[in-house]
């Protein structure tokens, strides 16, 4: 049975993120969204995401989401990727490593009237720093 939560999702990721078109925000997203990064704040207003948005394809141009799980309870989808890109811009005042990067993300999207009106992103950002060379775990080598 289709689920249109999920469909929009999908096209979103299709579309806006792997095809790095910030400019589709408005097909996706209310225009009061709010976007919960967790370690790295929130942002509030699709203008706001959308700047944000755009550091981050800057900073990794080839960004990719690849989906491995999907899920939705009424309003509420949640997805689970693998996201991976190649560091070549700078991004959060981290100079450009060439490094490739790949880590883990589990986002939750609230939906109303067809549009995210809030989205929660929990991303192992420490393996995202690791992969750019800034960060090493105790346990690496």
């Amino acid at each position: 049975m289709p689920q249109p939560g999920i469909e929009l999702v999908r096209d979103l990721i299709a579309r806006f993120f792997n095809g790095h078109n910030p400019d589709l925000a408005p097909e996706f997203f209310a225009p009061d969204f709010r976007w919960h990064g967790g370690s790295v704040g929130s942002v509030h207003g699709i203008d706001a995401y959308t700047a944000a948005i755009r550091q981050f394809f800057a900073g990794l141009p080839d960004a990719k989401a690849i989906e491995q799980d999907a899920a939705q309870d009424g309003d509420t989808v949640t997805m689970r990727f693998v996201v991976q890109g190649t560091h070549t811009g700078a991004l959060w005042g981290i100079a450009p490593s060439g490094n490739r990067v790949v880590w883990d993300v589990i986002m939750m999207y609230h939906l109303s009237d067809g549009r995210i009106v809030e989205q929660w992103a929990a991303e192992d950002w420490l393996a995202f720093l690791h992969a750019m060379g800034v960060f090493t775990p105790p346990w690496a080598d």
